[in-house]
């Protein structure tokens, strides 16, 4: 039998199994393929050959294509040697886009790390030793704290840092999925929870209903998730900062190992992380990077940081808007500071002011209280609540003057 009926053979044998494969160099040169698609041959060995140098035998990717997923399972053969890799392709079928869930490789998820504001400010900070080592040896992990501590970017460091990191990361936000995706999570062949060797981070558990809460526990349960890949939990903490009923009930059913990422408040010197993130956007940008005084400094020191490193960012981002390459001073910081007050009022409805802002109302009366809001906190300078607010005094004297108290002031 010649070489061109055994390959045919096995070509017809790999399509059975709905799958194909194709042999490639160090290049990404294609040598040998079953692949009958000449475009997503090439695809497929370029998207490979970028990711050589950090995967292992019996490796394993995720490539988006055309809206379809394919897996990839990669081996050397002779690497040492100059040899080829071997990469057996399949479509991963019903498994299109849902909300809520992503398939990650180690590269993707190092990008989105270093992007996050969390990444940005720490670096590649080592995780406590005692959380890697549960991760390492399989232990169901429960990550928690305040809102915006870093709890989904400890999982992604913990990933890119484990033994694992040649399989893919898979994230689930609960809060986000749909019924659509809710039935493909927990019925579906090709779900998360039915796969192996996978980094599964589920993300939002605090604010998952009662049914959903036992529907998923019961398949985690029942599919002896945690023995056949690598899980990882993250919830958020209630206002107050007790642990959430959901988390509690979870940690104990799957004896998870407990962590708690800092509040920024915790960790004190929070104009430190502001200065590293201004650094940041100074160098993105090709600025001098800005300095903060000594009043600023305390000034954002002594910040709550209610949502800690998602807040972080939008303060940063602000006041380097207003410095450039200047220096922050405490009135520019306590401008920010206020207008980070109004906004979580209006959006969480935690009001933190001295008045409530209740946004289920016409959008002029919200407005009209914003307005007020920022204003109040400026001590009734209204040139620089309109400049806080993005609009012209002209503006800002039309929200406030039909409200006697306001009217009457000069």
């Amino acid at each position: 039998m010649d070489s061109d009926a055994k390959l045919n053979i096995l070509t017809e044998a790999l399509a059975a199994a709905g799958a194909s494969a194709l042999a490639i160099d160090a290049r990404g040169d294609v040598a040998i393929s079953t692949m009958n698609d000449a475009a997503l041959e090439r695809d497929v060995a370029a998207f490979v050959a970028e990711r050589l140098d950090r995967i292992g035998d019996g490796a394993r990717l995720v490539m988006g294509r055309a809206g379809a997923r394919l897996s990839l399972t990669v081996r050397p053969t002779d690497k040492e040697g100059g040899g080829l890799w071997v990469v057996v392709v399949r479509e991963v079928r019903g498994a299109a886009a849902h909300a809520g869930i992503e398939w990650l490789n180690a590269d993707e998820v190092e990008a989105r790390y270093e992007s996050s504001a969390y990444g940005i400010v720490e670096g590649a900070a080592a995780v406590a030793a005692p959380v890697a080592e549960s991760y390492a040896r399989g232990v169901p992990l429960m990550l928690e704290g305040d809102l915006g501590a870093g709890q989904v970017e400890i999982a992604k460091r913990l990933y890119l840092d484990g033994p694992f990191a040649d399989q893919p990361f898979v994230s689930i936000v609960l809060d986000e999925l749909t019924d659509r995706g809710w039935r493909h999570v927990l019925k579906s062949s090709e779900s998360p929870l039915f796969q192996t060797g996978l980094t599964l981070c589920i993300e939002g558990w605090n604010a998952v209903g009662p049914q959903r809460l036992r529907e998923l526990v019961s398949t985690m349960a029942d599919t002896a998730l945690a023995t056949r890949c690598h899980v990882v939990l993250t919830a958020n903490d209630m206002p107050g900062g007790s642990e959430s009923d959901q988390a509690a009930f979870v940690t104990e059913r799957f004896a998870c190992a407990v962590s708690v990422a800092p509040a920024i408040a915790e960790q004190g010197a929070a104009s430190t992380k502001v200065a590293r993130y201004l650094e940041y956007l100074a160098d993105a940008f090709g600025t001098a990077t800005p300095t903060l005084s000594t009043a600023a400094t305390k000034t954002l020191d002594a910040y709550r940081w209610p949502r800690n490193y998602l807040q972080l960012r939008e303060v940063s981002e602000r006041l380097y808007i207003l410095v450039g390459a200047g220096t922050v001073e405490r009135a520019v910081a306590e401008e920010v500071l206020a207008q980070e007050d109004v906004i979580k009022t209006a959006t969480f409805g935690a009001p933190t002011l001295e008045s409530d802002l209740y946004i289920l109302r016409p959008l002029a009366d919200t407005e009209r209280d914003i307005a007020h809001l920022v204003v109040d906190h400026l001590h009734g300078n209204r040139t620089r609540a309109a400049e806080v607010l993005g609009i012209s005094r002209t503006t800002l004297w039309r929200l406030l003057k039909d409200d006697d108290r306001w009217a009457r002031r000069p």
